[in-house]
């Protein structure tokens, strides 16, 4: 990419990364390193004068498995619940992506923070 002085990194992080629960603070701290690292390679490549753009998509809830991967009975119990209620489609994501990297070559969209409407946190 900075060979060609052009392209677009697309990261997935989570909502987490700005709104931790208390449960899931491991989860967070993965989530707020991709942002971190999202946002300093932002800079890199701006101060490099390279047309490469770096956009972080931080979904809430999706529909996705990883309700399935909640070890405690009783938290999985309830994100389960939260998520059949509440969870947006996977294609909702996708078409954030789509937005992002379909913008004008000289604009850069950094982060969307995608969130069901009924999603409190």
């Amino acid at each position: 990419m900075r060979k060609q002085q052009l392209g677009q990194i697309i990261n997935i992080g989570s909502v987490s990364s700005h709104i931790p629960t208390p449960a899931g603070g491991v989860y967070a701290a993965t989530k707020f390193g991709v942002r971190a690292l999202s946002e300093s390679l932002r800079q890199e490549e701006a101060a490099a004068g390279s047309n490469i753009r770096v956009t972080l998509i931080a979904p809430g809830a999706v529909d996705t498995e990883l309700p399935q991967h909640v070890t405690d009975p009783e938290q999985r119990k309830g994100m389960e619940a939260f998520y059949a209620s509440t969870a947006i489609p996977a294609k909702s994501v996708a078409d954030s992506i789509a937005f992002a990297v379909n913008m004008p070559e000289h604009t850069a969209i950094n982060e969307i923070l995608l969130r069901p409407t009924a999603q409190v946190l």
